[in-house]
């Protein structure tokens, strides 16, 4: 069943239709196999980076479908991410907003 209502339910669909652990995962966009779990499970979210360094292993991921759900998980050969930019800065202020609220409550350290 596939779970692309969320950020972190895209980004597991993308990770099984590549056939990538979360380690392997993980190791592509620089944080631990636990942190993947975290955000496949909407605990908590990717970063900006983490989007770029996704972006840039897997060029036909498209990211305005990994960020907002809308379109192709896999994007045409002559589409581009260059679109998608304000949405994953839009995202980076999201998830560090997330953050700031997740730690002030206690929830995060």
């Amino acid at each position: 069943m596939s779970e692309q209502t969320t950020f972190g339910g895209r980004l597991k669909d993308f990770r099984k239709a590549k056939k990538l652990s979360g380690e392997e995962l993980g190791g592509i966009v620089g944080i631990g196999r636990g942190q993947v779990s975290s955000i496949e499970n909407n605990k908590s979210m990717l970063t900006l980076e983490g989007c770029i360094k996704l972006c840039n292993a897997y060029p036909e991921l498209d990211a305005n479908w990994l960020i907002t759900g809308q379109g192709e998980m896999l994007k045409d050969s002559e589409q581009s991410n260059g679109d998608c930019w304000p949405l994953l800065q839009a995202e980076r202020i999201k998830s560090e907003t997330l953050e700031a609220l997740l730690s002030k409550h206690g929830i995060i350290k």
